[in-house]
């Protein structure tokens, strides 16, 4: 481990307030980063932070040093992204983040097709709905949904693949029945909608039903339980579900893929976006709900 890797773990805690917190940002164990710290502060002879029962505190002399570890852990990863970007090369490491859905339900294929045409290239595909920070290199590209009618940051070299839909889907007719008094099926931080109505008759209860993540509000519509607010090209793809009756196609955002601007030319990033524009045009339709199914 080297001092680069000490001072990210030292800023790290010092953002996170405790260790755990720390090695969950930086992707490494508990002992890994408490070592890390000891290593520094050995170094440094000194300590650079209190225990405290809700965590950790910075000294005097953490505090002063913490400014100066940002610059330095930000000269390190600038370091590394201009010597990643004359890598040309079709092997070593390639992170992709992007939402889990569309890694499931759109790209594995391609994803399955691109790791049998390169399989020197080692593929980390990080599947999450949150920004990772390109700059930092916690990923090399990115597949976003950037949500209303913003743009991306900047510092990234972007392009706009699709509009990015949903609409409204429940259990489809006969297929094993509606269940009476449907309930909504929100996530966090979702609002009844009020600017329009289901049709055909159908009962809603009064109470909604809230789901953490998308997957179980899938299944539990899938189920029967209610009505919940899906990407188009997964609720339309779905022979179980179909769109309720009245719902609108809601523009929810844009689809863009993202690289960082020092990195975009490396040879494996144009690689891997060439593949994701590619499919990503043949599926435009789908993510944007341009389809007839319907109840």
């Amino acid at each position: 481990m080297d001092h680069w890797d000490e001072l990210r773990m030292f800023q790290a805690v010092a953002k996170g307030g405790t260790v755990r917190a720390a090695a969950d940002a930086l992707d490494l164990n508990h002992a890994t980063v408490l070592r890390g710290i000891a290593r520094l502060e050995q170094r440094l002879k000194t300590k650079l932070f209190e225990k405290l029962p809700s965590g950790y505190r910075l000294t005097s002399a953490g505090a002063d040093i913490v400014d100066l570890a940002a610059q330095m852990s930000e000269a390190s990863t600038k370091i590394e992204g201009r010597i990643f970007a004359r890598d040309q090369s079709i092997s070593g490491p390639l992170r992709l983040t992007l939402p889990i859905s569309f890694a499931t339900d759109i790209l594995m294929e391609t994803l399955t097709g691109f790791r049998s045409s390169y399989p020197d290239i080692a593929l980390e595909i990080i599947g999450t709905g949150t920004v990772a920070n390109l700059s930092n290199r916690e990923a090399d590209v990115a597949l976003r949904v950037v949500l209303g009618n913003g743009s991306p940051p900047d510092n990234l070299y972007g392009s706009r693949l699709c509009a990015f839909n949903t609409a409204f889907y429940v259990r489809r007719a006969g297929a094993g029945g509606v269940l009476p008094a449907l309930a909504w099926l929100l996530g966090p931080g979702e609002d009844i909608p009020r600017d329009w109505t289901p049709g055909e008759g159908i009962e809603l209860a009064a109470i909604p039903v809230r789901f953490s993540e998308m997957r179980s509000r899938l299944h539990a519509t899938r189920a029967g339980m209610g009505i919940t607010l899906l990407p188009c090209f997964v609720g339309d793809a779905d022979p179980l579900l179909s769109r309720v009756p009245g719902s609108p196609v809601i523009h929810t955002g844009d689809v863009w893929l993202l690289t960082h601007v020092d990195t975009r030319q490396t040879l494996r990033v144009r690689l891997l976006c060439e593949r994701i524009r590619d499919t990503m045009r043949t599926v435009s339709a789908r993510v944007e709900g341009r389809t007839d199914t319907y109840i």
